[in-house]
């Protein structure tokens, strides 16, 4: 156990409930994807108006990634700060935003890019999300827009400042 000094050990169950819980004030973003998943996200992580990537809130005081549920899976893009709403600006750390990947019309994952747009599409049944208006509806049949977390900086990396704004969810059975 030399080797795992500094580490926090717990019960199966209490990192599973760490894993569910929704994004808390001070959690750190990794990526959901890819080879790196455990480094921190920075704005230099995402590049400017290219797209959304998805990431994972990060519980600090344990190291556990909250993806216990897919209601804590986000859709992260960055941009120059004068194209956001000012509830988008508000809501932003240094242009990056942060919103549910959780379509508000039946839950399905938002994973697509419409490039000459700038807009975030649910493949389900072709919602549209505009991440600059702070996930405001473009495109129905969803009738919320997507929940957002606003972020801030911290030790230079990207961190959640609030919880969602919103319900994360399905309004659809």
């Amino acid at each position: 156990m030399a080797g795992l000094a500094g580490l926090s050990v717990l019960p199966a169950s209490a990192q599973d409930d760490i894993a569910t819980a929704p994004p808390a004030p001070g959690d750190y973003l990794v990526f959901a994807g890819g080879e790196d998943r455990t480094t921190p996200l920075t704005p230099d992580s995402l590049v400017p108006n290219a797209g959304q990537v998805q990431a994972w809130p990060v519980d600090p005081a344990t190291d556990t990634v909250r993806n216990g549920t897919l209601y804590n899976l986000l859709v992260l893009t960055r941009w120059d700060p004068a194209v956001l709403s000012p509830e988008g600006q508000e809501y932003a750390a240094e242009g990056v935003v942060a919103q549910t990947a959780i379509c508000t019309h039946a839950a399905c994952e938002v994973t697509d890019w419409i490039a000459d747009s700038f807009h975030m599409e649910c493949p389900c049944h072709f919602s549209r999300f505009d991440p600059r208006q702070n996930g405001a509806v473009i495109q129905g049949p969803a009738t919320r827009k997507l929940p957002a977390l606003a972020l801030a900086m911290e030790d230079g990396r990207i961190v959640v400042k609030a919880p969602f704004d919103g319900r994360v969810g399905g309004d659809t059975a």
